[in-house]
């Protein structure tokens, strides 16, 4: 895998630099299938002072690399939300580019993320997944989208539970499922070991369990970054850029 020969290209081509660059998806929960795509995601800076031509993300496909950046005020402004796309990539632990910054964000997030929104991101994240891929399809869908599906909703219950942001490895969440649930999910992780396509019936008793948490009330807190202490990060930050 060329990757830092593609990543130069791309600092070169859009006048960026990139701060750090991880795996996220399938291959960093650990259930990733041999023909499995890398999903390469990454936090990028840029010239600030020009008047135009600020770029917040930036995507490249390229083979079997699915390459997506964020700028770091677009980052910065969704960790405030205690979005899970940022949390995903902070705690990845396939690292392909690292920065002292991706550590120190981590720990920020931790000690200052919402569980009400993290836990309303993986519930809106698992009904978006139902709905597109298994509640509209028929009476089968690709088996796979259940995990995902799943993942989100141990996520939440993780949440609940520890009161910390959600571990990575789906093996690490598993145990939080119902004996039943636990036994499907392990069943559809060993046919996409093989293969992403994992067609097969639709399975009614785990949606029933699924669905019983899309509109779950939870008690409302209040994330509590400091915009001064993003702020200094972000401008001790962007003096690295030359």
């Amino acid at each position: 895998m060329q990757l830092r020969k593609y990543i130069r290209g791309i600092e070169k081509e859009e006048k960026i630099k990139i701060l750090f660059l991880i795996e996220s998806g399938s291959r960093a929960w650990n259930w990733a299938s041999d023909d499995s795509d890398y999903d390469v995601r990454g936090v990028f800076i840029q010239d600030y002072l020009v008047y135009d031509g600020i770029k917040k993300q930036i995507e490249r496909k390229i083979g079997d690399l699915d390459i997506v950046l964020w700028d770091l005020k677009k980052f910065l402004v969704l960790m405030k939300k205690s979005n899970p796309s940022v949390w995903e990539w902070l705690s990845s632990d396939i690292i392909y580019l690292d920065n002292p910054l991706r550590k120190e964000l981590k720990s920020i997030f931790i000690k200052h993320f919402s569980k009400y929104a993290l836990k309303k991101h993986y519930s809106s994240m698992a009904k978006q997944n139902f709905h597109k891929y298994i509640n509209g399809v028929g009476d089968t869908a690709n088996l796979k989208k259940y995990v995902y599906v799943l993942r989100s909703i141990a996520c939440i219950i993780w949440i609940e539970k520890y009161a910390t942001p959600p571990p990575k490895k789906h093996q690490e969440l598993l145990h939080l499922l119902p004996k039943n649930i636990k036994k499907f999910f392990q069943g559809v992780i060993k046919k996409k070991e093989k293969s992403e396509s994992t067609e097969g019936n639709r399975n009614k008793e785990v949606e029933k369990f699924v669905i019983s948490y899309f509109d779950k009330k939870y008690p409302i807190d209040n994330s509590n970054f400091s915009d001064k202490e993003l702020n200094k990060l972000f401008k001790k930050t962007i003096k690295t850029w030359n």
